[in-house]
């Protein structure tokens, strides 16, 4: 995986139910949430948030199911995931689907649990998460835009390290945007300075104290 750089916001607002999201991760998706007991991925206090801290939904995952889009692919998907941990069902169409889901749910006592569907147009398989959830000291944040390439040596030195993948400081996004530099030796003059104007536009110029924070994976 390449570099990433996320541009994440604390907000007051819970992530819709199907958006399952994970707590205490390096790499995040869209929303999610960070918790006090698992705050040490930061460079900053856990009340340097206090304007969004809240009681937060933690997620429990109890068991995933892999659901395979047509009976067509059931040898290529079981051959991608080795692991027997796994259950596996076929979906031929929504009814049949629905059925069979019911009845596994009422065999495992999961009629209760939450539930979260991944479902991705270039996979044969369908992501089902069933999970629980409890109530711990935290806030909740969303992607407010991210960029994947064209950083120098001196953004990796800094900010790539194994103990701190969380900045939150003003300062962090200034020298982040200071590094912004040629990703390819093909690109040009140009091409760098459009990646200049859109790293400012979503890191610096949308900046909030006490909200914002990058998230650096690699």
């Amino acid at each position: 995986m390449g570099l990433e750089i996320t541009h994440y916001k604390a907000t007051l607002e819970k992530a819709q139910d199907h958006d399952l999201f994970y707590i205490g991760l390096d790499i995040y998706g869209e929303t999610g949430a960070e918790i006090r007991e698992k705050f040490d991925t930061f460079n900053v206090d856990f009340n340097h948030f206090s304007n969004y801290i809240q009681e937060v939904d933690v997620p429990t995952e109890v068991e995933s199911v892999i659901i395979i889009k047509g009976s067509e692919n059931v040898e290529k998907v079981k051959a991608h995931f080795t692991s027997n941990d796994y259950v596996f069902l076929i979906r031929e169409n929504e009814e049949q689907l629905e059925r069979e889901l019911q009845d596994f749910e009422k065999k495992k006592g999961y009629q209760n649990l939450k539930k979260c569907f991944k479902n991705y147009d270039y996979t044969d398989w369908i992501f089902l998460k069933y999970y629980t959830t409890e109530k711990k000291e935290g806030f909740y944040f969303k992607s407010v835009g991210e960029q994947r390439k064209g950083m120098n040596d001196k953004f990796w030195n800094k900010f790539c390290n194994e103990n701190t993948s969380n900045f939150a400081l003003k300062e962090d996004f200034n020298y982040a945007f200071s590094c912004v530099n040629y990703n390819e030796y093909s690109d040009t003059e140009e091409e760098v300075n459009q990646r200049k104007e859109e790293f400012k536009k979503i890191f610096i110029d949308n900046f909030e104290d006490g909200a914002s924070f990058m998230s650096v994976s690699y």
